[in-house]
């Protein structure tokens, strides 16, 4: 009968070798995976250890269900863009009732000009974001949700000053 703590597999240690990865003969620049070992301060000879490879970073998978709604995402931010600016000219007709009473048109000019072009300024904020978190392979789908809200509050803003210019 045999001890159950003798190994049932026994191997020398010479055979755990650590190879060095195959090279491409026409490679002249070394690759991400090659080391570049420190140049000794004396004679080269000395240093006749191999020196091992860096290994790669591992690149994070593509979420192929965020990249979509990201864009589809996008693309109904750009239509919310488009409708807050239009609603932010009609903003305009709030000066009709000023008449004689007189309104203060500096304070509603910055507020239709805010409500026009400020759904713009966080769409394109929001398409670069969305853009380079995709490519960086993060959660991108974020980004659009928050710039819809975003996009509604500035909107709101803008109509409140043309308000308190009437």
């Amino acid at each position: 009968m045999t001890d159950p703590k003798d190994p049932v597999f026994r191997m020398d240690p010479s055979t755990f070798r650590v190879q060095d990865p195959p090279r491409a003969e026409h490679a002249e620049v070394p690759g991400e995976t090659d080391a570049v070992p420190d140049a000794p301060e004396g004679d080269a000879s000395e240093s006749a250890a191999p020196v091992a490879p860096r290994p790669r970073k591992a690149r994070r998978p593509i979420r192929w269900a965020d990249l979509i709604v990201s864009i589809v995402l996008i693309l109904l931010l750009a239509g919310v863009a488009v409708t807050a600016s239009v609603f932010g000219a009609f903003l305009s007709f709030a000066s009709d009732s000023c008449g004689a009473t007189g309104c203060n048109f500096a304070v509603m000019s910055t507020g239709i000009w805010f409500a026009v072009l400020s759904p713009w300024v966080v769409f394109l904020v929001a398409l670069a974001g969305t853009i380079v978190m995709i490519v960086l392979r993060r959660i991108a789908f974020w980004i659009p949700l928050t710039a819809f809200v975003l996009i509604v509050a500035l909107w709101l803003v803008g109509a409140v000053l043309v308000w308190a210019g009437t």
